[in-house]
Parts: C-alpha cells; sequence; structure tokens
C-alpha cells in the first residue's frame, strides 16, 4: 500500500507499506505529480519502515512514472528516507553525490522526527549553478576538444557541448578530449530523455582516440576507472593538480 499527504506546503510524505501493486504507483502519480510541476524547491519524506515487496508491474509503471518525470525531479531539494534496511540506506548514500541537485538522507526507523525536520528545512529557493554549467576550453583546431565543467549542467549546455563534437565525427577523423572539472554540481534529469545527446555519445566513441578527466569527483572517478579498460579508446583520469599534465597526455598523439 501507498499513501501520500503533505505535511506543510511543499513537504510530502510518502509512506510504503507491505507490497507495493500497480495501483500504488497510479495514486502516487495521480496525487504527485501536481507538486512537480509546481514551483520547487519541494521536501520529500519516504516511510519505507514497513516496505516489504513490490510486484513486476508496479515496478514497470513506476519507471514509466520517473522516467517521464525526469525533468522535474530537480525539484526535489530534500530527500529523507526512513528504513532500518541497510542495503536501502548503502543505495542512498552511493546515489547522493551522482545527484548532489537533490540533498539525499537515510534516516532510521526512531529518528522520524529528525527526518521530518531534516525535509522541512528547504532552501528560500532552487539554488542556482553557481558556475557556467559547461565552458567550451578547444574546439578541436589542434586535434582536441576540451570543456570545463563547473556548476550545474543544463540541458541549454548540452547543446554547446554538440556543436564541435559532431563536426569531427565526419570519416575515419579521430579527436582527443579532455574534461575538467571545477566544481560539479549535478545535472538537469532531463538531459537523460535527449535523444540527440544519447545518439551522438554512441558515435563519438568511434572517434575518440584519448580521453582526459580531469578533478573528477571520486565516485566518477571509481566508476570511470571500473570501466576504462572495456572502451575502445584510451582514458586517463588526473587529479585536478595534474591539469598540465592532462593537456600533454591528449596532445602527444
Amino acid at each position: 500500500m501507498l499513501k501520500l499527504r503533505e505535511l506543510k506546503p511543499n513537504v510530502w510524505e510518502l509512506t510504503l507499506t507491505g507490497v507495493l501493486e500497480k495501483g500504488d504507483i497510479a495514486t502516487m502519480e495521480r496525487e504527485l505529480t501536481p507538486a512537480l510541476q509546481g514551483d520547487g524547491p519541494l521536501g520529500l519524506i519516504v516511510r519505507a519502515e514497513e516496505w516489504k515487496d513490490i510486484t513486476a508491474d508496479a515496478m514497470a509503471e513506476d519507471a514509466k512514472f520517473e522516467f517521464g518525470m525526469l525533468a522535474q525531479w530537480s525539484k526535489i531539494a530534500k530527500m529523507a528516507v526512513v528504513t532500518d534496511l541497510q542495503a536501502a540506506a548503502a543505495l542512498l548514500k552511493w546515489m547522493d553525490p551522482i545527484l548532489p541537485m537533490i540533498d539525499m538522507k537515510a534516516f532510521g526507523s526512531a529518528d522520524v522526527a529528525a527526518a521530518e525536520a531534516f525535509a522541512f528545512d528547504l532552501p528560500l529557493k532552487e539554488p542556482a549553478a553557481a558556475g557556467a554549467g559547461v565552458k567550451l576550453l578547444s574546439d578541436g583546431a589542434d586535434g582536441v576538444i576540451a570543456y570545463e565543467i563547473d556548476g550545474r549542467i543544463t540541458a541549454e549546455d548540452v547543446d554547446s557541448v554538440l556543436t564541435p563534437l559532431e563536426a569531427h565525427m565526419k570519416g575515419d577523423e579521430k579527436i582527443n578530449l579532455l574534461v575538467r572539472f571545477k566544481d560539479f554540481d549535478g545535472f538537469d534529469p532531463a538531459i537523460l530523455t535527449n535523444g540527440s545527446l544519447m545518439g551522438t555519445k554512441m558515435k563519438a566513441i568511434t572517434h575518440l582516440r584519448r580521453y582526459a578527466v580531469v578533478g573528477a569527483p571520486t565516485w566518477m572517478a571509481a566508476m570511470a576507472g571500473t570501466v576504462a579498460g572495456m572502451l575502445p579508446f584510451e582514458m586517463r583520469m588526473f587529479d585536478g593538480s595534474e591539469d598540465a599534465a592532462a593537456w600533454a597526455w591528449v596532445r602527444a598523439v
């Protein structure tokens, strides 16, 4: 069963009990969509102390709802999950740095009051990105396309990324790529539904020779290190203090 109620303006409590079914997800979609389509920031408390399981139909319905609302999820500024399940708390801890625009925290069943205080403490308005999002450093004229990530990446930033990339994805031409992280503040989830971006990324893989990443957050560097050996190009991670070495590496071929 699923119940949703508004505890105070812009703060919602979602209570999960027993086994969630498809109809429960329909209830959540009907009641939560207006809040997500309104003005943020929002607070969300997920009470999962008595949640047992979810049916396959409900899982599919939930995925469809969440994917359809990707552009709105960044309006949630605070999300508290109340659960005694260590796996759920660990998953939330893993997700938190990946989505820094949403402040997520797990609380035990004895700490409901603390969870509410956390979710109630909303910023006055959605925090604006402090930096420029994505800034082009080199357009590929010298064989290297380079970007700097500073702040939150928006859908508008995607266009500035695609233009120089597409210009070099003709024939068998190879290009080197450098991405420097100054201050990563997350991204607009709507970017994940951008078919043009996904298509360009897949095509770009075949045109990359070397890919240097400078100053990436720890979690991102760890994930990149795991998959680097399976990619059809050379990829190296550099510390933020190794900017000169990264440039030298991508310019060496």
